[in-house]
């Protein structure tokens, strides 16, 4: 069963799920703007919830839904950040057994294994592209990894061989480098790393193109698919409108999306679209349980993952500990329970009580 966005209790899901993850539990200062901004475009509609809605409305059984994700962190070469590939496996997962998608994860090819570990990890079969191809909507939850090159003209090529072998009907980015205006690729402090990068933007180009759906999830602005709010991120970032290498047009990425999530940290954007996923279809399972986030850091860190604060091999993301990525996976199933909600109780609101639905704006 699917539940319609305009259902009162996935109104107050969405907004629940939006709020949760965009808590700013560092301080930083800068999800909130952004997340309002990419709210502001979105017609003030919950973000994660508009992610589901769109990716049920287009991925049906057997359809491929392509996942690009991986950080290299100047200085760390050749590993990548934890954030943005464990997300990839948690709304991988949720795709293959909610929608029965076969998923497609484009990285750089020293990203690969990792990324390839953490499918796996996820519960996700991991098979060749060969055999990927051949699929048509088996009662199985498949994946396969390719490269994403780090040359232009490559990359666009491949992507529109993708498109068409595949049956791509959704690009996702999670925690991506995205390029400014100039195509140039940057990390939040402003170094030039378009060298060292898969191309993204062309991929997304490639993607619009084709008619897919695009979808970037970011938590600071320079990451690709905040196109969207580029000129929030300009004004905001210290580096936003004035990056520190030639180029000089700032670290805001300009890539065009459909749909723009932020979250204060990506992985937890890629989880809210999965906890909305698993309302609208009614399956709490894709909803990853506290002891698989647990082994996804796990996974993550012995294959060679950093936290993007601290380039540390640590069980973290982006400075934050794992105790509270695995709160907000708790925080994420009760959401869904929404006992009150579901049932309605005195404490309930009489719209819901009633069954109508509830305005999706604002917050």
């Amino acid at each position: 069963m699917t539940l319609s966005i305009d259902d009162a209790f996935l109104g107050q899901v969405g907004e629940n799920i939006d709020r949760l993850i965009t808590i700013d539990v560092m301080s930083y200062g800068v999800i909130g703007p952004l997340f309002e901004a990419a709210r502001a475009v979105n017609g003030g509609t919950p973000l994660c919830l508009s992610a589901a809605a769109r990716l049920i409305g287009r991925v049906k059984r057997g359809a491929t839904v392509l996942l690009t994700t991986g950080f290299i962190l100047p200085g760390h070469y050749p590993y990548g950040e934890t954030d943005g590939p464990i997300g990839t496996a948690v709304l991988a997962r949720a795709l293959a057994l909610g929608l029965g998608a076969r998923v497609l994860v484009a990285v750089e090819s020293e990203l690969m294994s990792l990324n390839a570990a953490l499918l796996r990890t996820a519960e996700l079969q991991v098979i060749s592209t060969e055999a990927l191809a051949r699929e048509a909507g088996q009662l199985r939850a498949v994946a396969s990894v390719v490269e994403l090159p780090r040359e232009v003209q490559a990359t666009r090529n491949r992507s529109a061989t993708w498109m068409v072998e595949y049956g791509i009907e959704a690009v996702i980015a999670i925690e991506k480098p995205g390029a400014n205006s100039l195509a140039v690729y940057h990390t939040v402090g402003g170094a030039d790393i378009s060298a060292d990068v898969g191309k993204g933007q062309t991929l997304f180009e490639v993607a619009r193109e084709n008619g897919a759906l695009t979808i970037g999830i970011g938590d600071r602005g320079n990451e690709l698919g905040m196109g969207q709010i580029a000129a929030t991120a300009r004004a905001l970032l210290p580096r936003g409108s004035a990056c520190r290498c030639p180029c000089g047009r700032g670290v805001a990425d300009e890539t065009e999306a459909d749909l723009t999530v932020c979250a204060t940290v990506s992985n937890w954007g890629a989880y809210g679209i999965a906890a909305c996923l698993a309302a609208m279809l009614e399956q709490p399972d894709l909803i990853q349980s506290p002891e698989l986030e647990a082994a996804l850091f796990e996974t993550a860190v012995r294959e060679g993952g950093v936290d993007g604060m601290t380039g540390r091999g640590s069980l973290s993301a982006d400075g934050v500990a794992l105790g509270v990525h695995v709160g907000i996976v708790h925080m994420l199933a009760e959401i869904y329970r929404g006992q009150s909600a579901r049932n309605p109780s005195p404490f309930s609101t009489p719209l819901i009580r009633k069954g109508g639905s509830v305005p999706l704006t604002g917050r």
